[in-house]
């Protein structure tokens, strides 16, 4: 059976979070989680074995990723877990800024608490290595109903959450499933120019070009989604 993940106490519905769950303080298990993503963006996720992310890894025992996380499926949805903890954080200091400024509250301005927080997520070779493997489970994964921590994981998402459900509101969808839909959509088109930024090797050549990128990807984003509007 799957092992599950363990956290600390403290749950995500504080705007910052700074104490690091008890799962994501195991060296071992964050060894694993990281080359798994890895190898995920380059790949796909059927298509890496668990002996190929143990040695990713680092690790000699070739079972060691059964060992700390059971099946494919645990594994995945750990790294959903690791990443969206790790944006809470930020996501949270934003928006608790936000209301204490009285706004604005406007699709560009969620969308980007939304989105900005993946351009840290980076490997050592500054690869976005979480967008990468966003867009595949957005393309593949999550149309045959495989979960996101944003969907299960009431403590660690609140931010995301709180994000998420205000932008369904601002688009008025009809349901969830299609305001979903919009917003993956969108969602796309920022995290694969990072994607497409990282196979021309901006981060490392001009990161302040990538960062201009970002805020044109993130402006047609918001305009995909102001034209979903009515």
């Amino acid at each position: 059976m799957p092992r599950e993940l363990e956290f600390s106490r403290i749950l995500c519905t504080e705007r910052n979070v700074t104490e690091a769950p008890l799962h994501f303080a195991d060296e071992t298990k964050l060894r694993i989680i990281a080359a798994a993503e890895s190898l995920y963006a380059q790949r796909s996720i059927e298509s890496v074995s668990f002996r190929e992310i143990a040695q990713a890894a680092g690790n000699r025992n070739t079972n060691a990723v059964q060992y700390h996380f059971g099946n494919r499926e645990a594994l995945v949805q750990a790294i959903f877990a690791w990443r969206v903890w790790q944006m809470e954080g930020p996501r949270g200091a934003a928006i608790a800024k936000l209301e204490e400024n009285g706004g604005p509250f406007d699709l560009h301005t969620l969308m980007r608490i939304l989105c900005e927080p993946i351009l840290d997520l980076t490997d050592d070779d500054g690869r976005h290595t979480y967008a990468a493997f966003m867009s595949k489970y957005l393309l593949q994964q999550r149309p045959v109903g495989v979960p996101h921590a944003g969907d299960t994981r009431p403590d660690l998402n609140a931010n995301l959450r709180w994000l998420l459900d205000g932008i369904n509101r601002m688009v008025a969808a009809e349901d969830l499933y299609l305001g979903d839909y919009r917003i993956a959509l969108s969602y796309l088109v920022v995290i694969n120019m990072m994607v497409l930024s990282d196979n021309e090797s901006l981060q490392k050549r001009e990161p302040e070009q990538l960062r201009n990128r970002f805020d044109v990807a993130l402006a047609m984003a918001v305009a995909g989604l102001e034209s979903s509007c009515g």
